[in-house]
């Protein structure tokens, strides 16, 4: 038997949530819809109430005339590891920036009714991936490629260009932990993440910079 996805989804639009429910229940990828709610203190209510388990939760950006990245950090510190994918009407490079600095997992513009690849995205960040909207993630990748890591002043872009390599949003995260000698826990505390996603990115980091210990990480970033 095919992994459920426990999906939660928050909208303000009651249509709305039950045409992504059908839409992603109906898809091949096994999503079941276990928790709908039209607000966050909804969501809250119900996850507490019925001691639900949640693998994706797909969050609107607005509810109710209010940015909903406010209580991105509460509802990831609350909902373990559950992924979070932010949904939204607005194809602005600036919000993705603040919804990925927030701890979303993942960005999703709807340009009409929800479309059918929602449920890939869905899939895609259930098994790891992250989807950032192709039309407007360029602009942030960017500035997370040019920031500093402020602990050893890395420039990541130069990092990248040295070493050939390019670095995702989590693992610059991960990697910041790493040069500032923090525990993987309290690296996965940090960033909302389990231990085990923590271990994962450091596996991905040492095998990209070509080092075997966090020692020859940080020696090799610094020096590059």
């Amino acid at each position: 038997m095919s992994q459920v996805i426990r999906t939660a989804i928050i909208d303000d639009q009651e249509l709305l949530l039950q045409q992504m429910k059908m839409l992603l229940e109906l898809s091949a990828h096994g999503i079941r819809c276990t928790l709908l709610s039209t607000s966050v203190e909804g969501f809250f209510d119900q996850l507490f109430e019925e001691q639900l388990e949640l693998d994706i939760i797909l969050l609107d950006l607005d509810l109710r005339g209010e940015k909903s990245i406010v209580h991105l950090p509460k509802i990831k510190r609350l909902t373990k590891d559950a992924k979070v994918i932010m949904v939204t009407g607005h194809d602005n490079p600036k919000l993705l920036a603040k919804a990925v600095e927030a701890g979303a997992d993942g960005y999703f513009v709807k340009r009409t009714d929800p479309q059918p690849d929602l449920a890939e995205v869905v899939k895609l960040t259930y098994a790891g991936g992250a989807f950032l909207e192709p039309s407007i993630s360029a602009n942030l990748l960017k500035a997370f490629q040019n920031r500093k890591l402020p602990h050893h002043q890395v420039n990541i872009g130069e990092l990248s260009k040295n070493l050939n390599i390019i670095l995702v949003k989590r693992e610059i995260e991960v990697l910041d932990g790493l040069l500032q000698e923090k525990s993987y826990q309290e690296i996965a505390d940090d960033n909302h993440i389990s231990i085990n996603t923590v271990r994962h990115y450091v596996k991905g980091l040492y095998q990209k910079i070509g080092v075997s210990s966090r020692r020859e990480l940080i020696e090799k970033v610094v020096n590059s």
